[in-house]
């Protein structure tokens, strides 16, 4: 199953396949930063307006789908 990150960009991925997960403030923002089991690190900036993502929800959901 994959969880989609961001419907802008289509960014989506496997929880299975996330080792961490950790928030951080940059300019003021939230982000949500994953970093995966290979290493790579993937960074959703919290935008819940409109279609933008919600970090939080986001969070929410790769910890259930683990």
């Amino acid at each position: 199953m994959m969880v989609l990150l961001d419907k802008a960009s289509g960014l989506a991925v496997n929880p299975a396949e996330v080792g961490s997960m950790r928030y951080e403030k940059w300019n003021g923002s939230t982000h949500l930063v994953l970093t995966m089991q290979n290493g790579k690190e993937l960074s959703v900036q919290h935008w819940p307006y409109g279609d933008g993502p919600n970090v939080y929800r986001l969070h929410e959901q790769l910890l259930e789908a683990q």
